[in-house]
Protein backbone atom coordinates (compact mmCIF):
# COMPACT_ATOMS: atom_id res chain seq x y z
CA UNK A 1 0.00 0.00 0.00
CA UNK A 2 1.48 3.88 -0.99
CA UNK A 3 1.61 6.40 1.38
CA UNK A 4 -1.37 8.73 0.65
CA UNK A 5 -0.74 11.99 -1.02
CA UNK A 6 -0.76 15.08 1.32
CA UNK A 7 -2.38 18.19 -1.16
CA UNK A 8 -1.08 20.90 1.37
CA UNK A 9 -2.18 22.66 4.25
CA UNK A 10 -6.09 23.12 4.48
CA UNK A 11 -6.43 25.75 7.58
CA UNK A 12 -4.76 26.74 10.65
CA UNK A 13 -6.84 27.13 13.97
CA UNK A 14 -6.76 30.09 16.15
CA UNK A 15 -8.36 30.30 19.37
CA UNK A 16 -9.22 33.62 20.36
CA UNK A 17 -11.06 35.65 23.34
CA UNK A 18 -14.16 37.21 20.93
CA UNK A 19 -14.70 35.47 17.80
CA UNK A 20 -16.52 39.00 16.39
CA UNK A 21 -13.02 41.25 16.94
CA UNK A 22 -10.85 38.30 15.72
CA UNK A 23 -13.17 37.99 12.05
CA UNK A 24 -13.11 41.68 11.80
CA UNK A 25 -9.64 41.97 12.53
CA UNK A 26 -9.11 39.58 9.54
CA UNK A 27 -11.12 41.05 7.07
CA UNK A 28 -9.40 44.27 7.77
CA UNK A 29 -5.83 42.99 8.39
CA UNK A 30 -5.43 41.11 5.29
CA UNK A 31 -8.54 41.39 3.52
CA UNK A 32 -9.80 38.13 4.65
CA UNK A 33 -13.30 36.53 3.49
CA UNK A 34 -15.61 34.95 5.97
CA UNK A 35 -16.37 31.59 4.22
CA UNK A 36 -18.94 30.38 7.37
CA UNK A 37 -19.67 30.81 11.11
CA UNK A 38 -20.39 27.08 12.28
CA UNK A 39 -21.97 28.35 15.45
CA UNK A 40 -21.63 31.70 17.73
CA UNK A 41 -22.18 33.20 21.06
CA UNK A 42 -26.24 32.91 20.58
CA UNK A 43 -26.23 28.78 20.29
CA UNK A 44 -25.77 26.94 22.82
CA UNK A 45 -21.95 26.39 23.82
CA UNK A 46 -19.63 23.34 22.95
CA UNK A 47 -18.46 21.01 26.10
CA UNK A 48 -18.00 17.97 28.17
CA UNK A 49 -15.93 15.41 27.97
CA UNK A 50 -16.36 14.23 24.82
CA UNK A 51 -15.52 16.98 23.33
CA UNK A 52 -12.24 17.73 25.78
CA UNK A 53 -10.93 14.29 24.85
CA UNK A 54 -11.62 15.19 20.62
CA UNK A 55 -9.52 17.98 20.91
CA UNK A 56 -7.34 17.65 23.96
CA UNK A 57 -9.21 20.47 25.49
CA UNK A 58 -8.37 21.22 29.43
CA UNK A 59 -11.36 20.10 31.41
CA UNK A 60 -14.51 22.50 32.00
CA UNK A 61 -13.43 24.18 28.27
CA UNK A 62 -16.58 25.87 26.79
CA UNK A 63 -16.66 26.91 22.87
CA UNK A 64 -18.73 29.47 22.22
CA UNK A 65 -17.92 29.86 18.29
CA UNK A 66 -16.30 28.80 15.44
CA UNK A 67 -15.98 30.16 12.48
CA UNK A 68 -13.98 29.95 8.86
CA UNK A 69 -11.83 33.19 6.99
CA UNK A 70 -10.40 32.70 3.94
CA UNK A 71 -6.78 34.44 3.31
CA UNK A 72 -5.77 34.93 -0.45
CA UNK A 73 -4.78 31.82 -1.97
CA UNK A 74 -3.42 30.09 0.95
CA UNK A 75 -5.05 27.74 3.65
CA UNK A 76 -8.11 28.82 5.85
CA UNK A 77 -7.80 30.32 9.11
CA UNK A 78 -10.59 28.92 11.65
CA UNK A 79 -11.13 31.08 14.29
CA UNK A 80 -12.59 29.36 17.97
CA UNK A 81 -13.86 31.50 20.95
CA UNK A 82 -13.45 29.25 23.63
CA UNK A 83 -13.53 29.92 27.25
CA UNK A 84 -12.05 28.06 30.01
CA UNK A 85 -10.32 27.55 34.13
CA UNK A 86 -7.13 27.09 32.60
CA UNK A 87 -5.90 29.12 29.33
CA UNK A 88 -2.48 30.63 28.91
CA UNK A 89 -1.15 33.23 27.18
CA UNK A 90 -0.39 32.78 23.26
CA UNK A 91 3.06 30.91 22.89
CA UNK A 92 6.28 32.89 21.85
CA UNK A 93 9.03 31.79 19.02
CA UNK A 94 11.17 30.02 21.94
CA UNK A 95 8.48 27.67 23.23
CA UNK A 96 7.33 24.23 21.53
CA UNK A 97 4.65 23.88 19.34
CA UNK A 98 3.42 26.01 16.51
CA UNK A 99 4.57 29.25 17.17
CA UNK A 100 3.71 31.16 13.62
CA UNK A 101 1.79 31.17 10.40
CA UNK A 102 3.58 33.34 7.79
CA UNK A 103 1.46 35.06 4.81
CA UNK A 104 3.31 35.80 1.43
CA UNK A 105 2.50 39.18 -0.02
CA UNK A 106 3.65 41.38 -2.95
CA UNK A 107 4.54 44.71 -0.81
CA UNK A 108 5.12 43.77 2.28
CA UNK A 109 5.06 47.77 3.41
CA UNK A 110 1.47 47.94 2.77
CA UNK A 111 0.94 44.91 4.45
CA UNK A 112 2.32 45.39 7.92
CA UNK A 113 0.65 49.02 7.14
CA UNK A 114 -2.69 47.73 6.27
CA UNK A 115 -2.04 45.08 9.36
CA UNK A 116 -1.14 47.87 12.47
CA UNK A 117 -4.09 50.41 11.09
CA UNK A 118 -6.42 47.24 11.70
CA UNK A 119 -5.07 47.20 15.80
CA UNK A 120 -2.23 44.66 14.81
CA UNK A 121 1.55 45.01 16.40
CA UNK A 122 4.66 44.74 13.97
CA UNK A 123 7.05 43.51 15.95
CA UNK A 124 10.14 45.14 13.69
CA UNK A 125 9.98 47.18 10.74
CA UNK A 126 10.10 44.83 7.36
CA UNK A 127 13.60 44.00 6.91
CA UNK A 128 15.82 41.87 4.84
CA UNK A 129 15.80 37.94 5.45
CA UNK A 130 18.87 36.92 7.63
CA UNK A 131 19.11 33.78 6.31
CA UNK A 132 21.51 32.77 3.47
CA UNK A 133 19.16 30.29 2.23
CA UNK A 134 16.59 32.87 1.47
CA UNK A 135 18.52 35.47 0.78
CA UNK A 136 17.66 37.92 -1.94
CA UNK A 137 18.23 41.44 -3.07
CA UNK A 138 14.37 42.28 -2.41
CA UNK A 139 13.51 39.24 -0.20
CA UNK A 140 11.92 41.05 2.92
CA UNK A 141 10.29 39.51 5.97
CA UNK A 142 8.41 41.08 8.96
CA UNK A 143 6.68 39.29 12.01
CA UNK A 144 4.04 41.04 13.77
CA UNK A 145 1.53 40.07 16.86
CA UNK A 146 -2.33 40.09 15.97
CA UNK A 147 -4.38 41.64 18.84
CA UNK A 148 -4.92 38.81 20.85
CA UNK A 149 -1.26 38.17 20.95
CA UNK A 150 -0.63 34.95 17.90
CA UNK A 151 2.17 35.87 16.22
CA UNK A 152 2.29 35.70 12.68
CA UNK A 153 5.13 36.75 9.84
CA UNK A 154 4.83 38.77 6.86
CA UNK A 155 7.41 37.71 3.68
CA UNK A 156 8.02 38.53 0.43
CA UNK A 157 10.58 36.74 -2.20
CA UNK A 158 10.21 38.43 -5.72
CA UNK A 159 14.05 37.22 -5.82
CA UNK A 160 15.07 33.31 -6.42
CA UNK A 161 15.98 31.99 -3.00
CA UNK A 162 19.76 30.02 -3.56
CA UNK A 163 18.32 26.71 -1.84
CA UNK A 164 15.57 26.43 -4.67
CA UNK A 165 18.72 26.21 -6.87
CA UNK A 166 19.13 22.69 -5.31
CA UNK A 167 15.32 21.23 -5.46
CA UNK A 168 12.79 21.09 -7.61
CA UNK A 169 9.85 22.12 -5.07
CA UNK A 170 7.07 23.81 -7.04
CA UNK A 171 5.14 26.76 -4.69
CA UNK A 172 2.11 28.74 -5.36
CA UNK A 173 4.30 31.74 -6.21
CA UNK A 174 6.20 30.19 -8.69
CA UNK A 175 5.60 31.61 -12.24
CA UNK A 176 5.54 28.55 -14.44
Amino acid sequence: MSAPEIRGVNHVGITVPDIEVAKAFLIEAFGGQLLYQSFGPQDPARQGPEFERAVNAFPGTVVRAQAMVKLGTGPDIELFEMHGPKQAQPIRASDFGITHFALYTDDIEASVARFEKAGGKPLTAPREIPYATEKGPRNKVCYCQMPWGTTMEFITAPDPMPYRQHTDLRRWQDDD
